[in-house]
């Protein structure tokens, strides 16, 4: 018995430290249960291309890092906090240690397997083919979709066959950077009067307009006023601006909101529709104060 009892003793710490998966090979943080990946700035890197990187905006990266609200520039050897995102999805705490445990064990399991390499493109452009279109071409190349639009002043979901798009990431980035400069400031929704909340299509304004601004065309919210819009796939938001209101009757009767191309493709749509839900606040009736 003593000897079993010697056994258990000296044996614990070894069957307890067994079951930890080793140290994160990625620098995290976790904040309110989501994980933020805690990256260092390199020689060449703007914030514009890390946002790019990351899959996240510039404007939930300066809510996290509140050095950035002061100072727009980024400076080689500072750390930064970037959202880990995954299918559009900001990852939580603790679906981050689920996924990392069961990888874990499977690589102390079977013998690990050489994973491909990224794909890098020959030339700055793609000819496009038939069948393409700027969602796939977006995938291929692991594009934001938003900036692909803009660098190639794409107006609507429509490419031609036989068209060259600019792929190549370094100069996309510093197109957006150059049109980002241009915008005003983030757009808020202001909590004031009655919340109306809607759910419909959501599709892309058809225009020339090259714009990273946030624009919408909605039927019955105020021109002028701000909306809230969420892609029900992904759970992304953007706010937009109101500049006209949609027509009862015709092509747009069964839209419920158009958005600009930049604001559209934020959203991280899969095709060229998406069901969405709208968020915007609409005047309070006052009451009449006469007594009876």
């Amino acid at each position: 018995m003593k000897v079993l009892a010697f056994f258990l003793i000296t044996s614990f710490p070894l069957l307890v430290f067994s079951q930890i998966p080793p140290k994160d090979s990625l620098n995290t943080e976790i904040i309110n249960n989501i994980v933020y990946i805690l990256h260092k700035v390199e020689p060449g890197q703007t914030l514009y291309s890390l946002v790019n990187k990351y899959n996240c905006s510039v404007a939930e990266v300066s809510s996290i890092n509140p050095t950035l609200k002061t100072d727009v520039g980024i400076k080689v050897g500072q750390t930064l906090k970037f959202p880990m995102i995954k299918n559009g999805k900001h990852v939580s705490g603790a679906a981050y240690w689920a996924i990392r445990k069961k990888a874990w064990s499977s690589t102390n399991s079977t013998k690990a397997k050489v994973l491909p390499k990224e794909k890098t493109p020959k030339s700055k452009f793609h000819d496009i083919k038939a069948g393409e279109t700027i969602f796939s071409i977006s995938k291929l190349y692991d594009l934001d979709i938003s900036y692909l639009v803009e660098a190639n002043d794409i107006s609507d979901n429509k490419i031609k066959v036989g068209k060259k798009l600019l792929i190549d990431k370094t100069d996309i980035e510093k197109i957006i950077e150059d049109l980002e400069k241009k915008t005003e400031p983030e757009l808020v929704l202001a909590p004031l009067g009655v919340k109306v909340a809607e759910a419909g299509i959501a599709e892309v304004i058809n225009t020339s307009n090259r714009t990273t601004k946030y624009l919408a065309l909605h039927r019955n919210a105020k021109v002028g006023s701000n909306i809230k819009v969420t892609n029900e796939a992904t759970g992304i938001s953007i706010i937009a601006k109101v500049v006209a209101n949609l027509s009862e009757k015709g092509h747009d009767e069964n839209v419920m909101i158009k958005l600009s191309p930049y604001a559209f493709y934020k959203l991280r749509p899969k095709d060229s529709k998406m069901r969405a839900t709208v968020e915007y606040y609409v005047p309070s009736k006052k009451k009449s104060s006469a007594v009876k």
